[in-house]
Order: C-alpha cells, then structure tokens, then sequence
C-alpha cells in the first residue's frame, strides 16, 4: 500500500513540474528578446597597445559650422577685392568722423552752459551791486534830509529867540499892548505864520519863542503902546494869514 501512495505522489509532483515548466511557455507565445545598447567607451590603452584611427577621435574635435564660417568671411574683407577693402575703411572713417563730431557737439554744449552759468552769476552780482549802492544812496538821502531839517530847526528856534530878546529889549516903558492872532498845538503852522509875518515887516512872535509840537502856542504882533495902531493893522495881517486879532496886555515872557 505504502509503495503505490508514493508512486502516485511521484508521479503527481513530476505531472505538476511539468507544467509549471510547460505551461508558461504555451502561453506565452512568441518571446521577443531585448538588447541594450551601450556606447563603446574606449578604455586607456596602455603602453604598447595599438590604437584603431578610426575610434581615436581627432584632437581638434569641433569645426565651425558653415553658417559661422560665413559670418566670419563676411566680417573680414576680402584682400583679393580691393573695393570691399576701400568700402570697410570708409565705413570705419565715417565712423570715427561722426564720433568726433559728437564729442566736439558735446564740448561745445558744455563751453556754452559753463559760459551762461558764469554770465548769470555775473548779472546776479551787479544786481545786488546795485542794489547795494540804491540802499547806500537812500540812507545818504535820509540822513542829509535829517540834517537839513535840524539845520532849519535850529536856525528857526534861533531866529525866534532874537526877535524874542529884541520884543524885550524894545519893549515900551510904561502900559503896552500886543495883537493875539491865534493860538494853535501845531507847532510847523506856528512856526509858518510867525516867518510869514516877519517877512511882511511885523513884529510877530510866538509863546513859547520855540513852539513845542502838541501844546499850546500863541501867535502875537507887537508890542506897542498905541491900541489904536494894533487895531488898524489887525484887518491886513487877517488878510495875510486869515486870522482874527485880538488886542491884550503886553507881558514879558
């Protein structure tokens, strides 16, 4: 018994290989087989070894191509034609001309901006010159004005003080009476009647002999002893100033 059980196991396992074996290749089909192709890289040879020309590649590997080859013949002038030399060599002097030409464009422009940057700093300065000499001038003005109007003030506060002393010292002994014009706080109107009545050839003068500018000032003519003579002359001196006298006693001041 136990021999027919391995026999029939045998025979099952052998039947099993086989197809295991067989059977993959029934289905299958057609196998294609597949090869790789690699690139021949030469190894060092070593000393001694001939070398195959055709594998060693050439030391200078690259060439130019035509189109490079072109571009550069174009580039180089041909010396067999000495009309495409002469044209090369215009094309370079014209060059060169026109390069010359626009730096002497670019000097010039800047000889002329330095040229009207000096011109405007010099108008600048003869403005300011003259400005200068306008101010000094106007402050010559003012101060000369300043004097003139002192100088003036003086001689008129001396003048007044004269004819005050003369008022005095010619006063009449005795009873006196004097013509009051007016009395007024400018002391420039003052000032102008008392001189203008001088002129006429009356004795006028004002109280205070030097007017003082915001107080009270009085316009006088005389003295004199005869109010008779002081009346008769009030109608021509309120024609001369427009000014109505009275008649007062004479007081020194």
């Amino acid at each position: 018994m136990a021999s027919k059980f391995q026999n029939r196991m045998a025979g099952t396992i052998i039947l099993v290989a086989l197809g295991v074996i067989i059977l993959p290749g029934l289905l299958d089909g057609k196998k294609k087989h597949y090869q790789e192709e690699f690139a021949a890289i030469p190894l060092v040879p070593k000393p001694g070894d001939q070398l195959d020309e055709e594998l060693v590649p050439p030391v200078t590997q690259p060439i130019p191509s035509r189109a490079i080859q072109q571009h550069v013949a174009q580039q180089i002038p041909d010396e067999s034609n000495p009309q495409a030399i002469h044209d090369t060599a215009g094309t370079e002097s014209k060059a060169l001309t026109v390069n010359q030409t626009q730096l002497q464009v670019q000097r010039a422009q800047e000889q002329l901006a330095s040229q009207e940057a000096q011109r405007l700093q010099a108008q600048a300065r003869r403005q300011q010159e003259a400005q200068q000499q306008a101010l000094k001038k106007e402050q010559q003005q003012q101060q000369k004005q300043q004097q003139l109007a002192a100088q003036r003030q003086n001689e008129n506060a001396q003048r007044q003080q004269e004819t005050a002393d003369n008022v005095t010292n010619d006063a009449p002994s005795g009873r006196a009476y004097v013509l009051q014009l007016g009395a007024f706080r400018n002391a420039s109107r003052v000032s102008e009647v008392v001189e203008q009545l001088r002129g006429a050839g009356f004795k006028a003068y004002s109280v205070p002999s030097t007017p003082v500018q915001g107080q009270i000032n009085r316009i006088l003519v005389g003295p004199d002893t005869s109010i008779s003579h002081l009346q008769s002359q009030a109608a021509e001196l309120k024609a001369k100033t427009g000014l109505i006298g009275a008649v007062m006693p004479y007081r020194v001041h």
